[in-house]
């Protein structure tokens, strides 16, 4: 289990305060809390709930997380298509699966980069001239073929959307180049980043309930969060997630 603050209470030393309670050098509280909020305090709690008692108990906003209830997006329906009903949307997925998802359950809208990480190996062949070679077939064969191998790393941001549900149904993740933006009709054009800022305020206006939080997507706030063993920008949304839960 992890513990996470959702909130510092207003003294100067809390920062050094919580580092007291979980066993930290102020040091290293202050490293793995420096950053916009939610942030781990703590990667694995022998006793979470008496540590999250403890700082609760002096001010602090905390909570303890077990590294595998973090959602990925194999819990998430990830849309393809959205169809729009009188109440509604229906997202369809990559199987061809209908969802539907009435606008008042959306309790948050998350906007964040996912970063898609590629490498492709390249072989090339040529001929060069090779004396030794040629020497012992008598000029016949002056050269030789030389293979170089080379790998290529490519990292490509995909923005996204995630729509959060109150309802216990799955959360719908929305990429910009996996969509199709039908659902837009006659404003629908043909760049997919505009297409995306188009769904993006569409959305925001039919669920005027749900808060859009872009904490995840601003820079160093997935950076700096620590190695648990699971994907760092979902747990970030997590961490947002939890946190708008709990008022922060």
């Amino acid at each position: 289990m992890f513990i996470t603050l959702g909130r510092l209470p207003d003294h100067p030393n809390a920062i050094a305060r919580a580092g007291q309670l979980v066993g930290m050098a102020p040091s290293d509280a202050a490293r793995m809390l420096a950053g916009a909020f939610p942030r781990i305090l703590l990667r694995a709690a022998a006793n979470p709930e008496a540590l999250v008692a403890a700082l609760a108990e002096e001010g602090f906003l905390a909570w303890a997380t077990d590294p595998a209830q973090v959602p990925t997006d194999d819990h998430r329906i990830v849309g393809r298509g959205l169809t729009w009903t009188a109440d509604g949307l229906l997202a369809q997925d990559a199987q061809g699966l209908v969802h539907a998802c009435a606008f008042t359950t959306v309790r948050l809208i998350q906007r964040g980069t996912r970063t898609h990480i590629s490498t492709e190996v390249e072989k090339t062949t040529t001929r060069k001239l090779d004396l030794g070679v040629a020497l012992l077939s008598g000029g016949l064969i002056m050269t030789k073929k030389v293979t170089q191998t080379a790998e290529r790393t490519t990292h490509a941001k995909e923005p996204f959307l995630l729509l959060q549900r109150e309802d216990g149904a799955p959360d719908l993740m929305v990429y910009e180049h996996r969509m199709s933006y039908q659902c837009l009709g006659a404003e629908m054009g043909p760049a997919t980043l505009a297409n995306f800022g188009l769904l993006t305020a569409k959305l925001m206006a039919l669920c005027p309930q749900a808060p859009l939080d872009d904490r995840v997507g601003r820079p160093g706030f997935v950076p700096g969060l620590p190695l648990l063993g699971v994907d760092p920008v979902d747990l970030g949304l997590h961490l947002v997630s939890e946190a708008q839960r709990r008022g922060c």
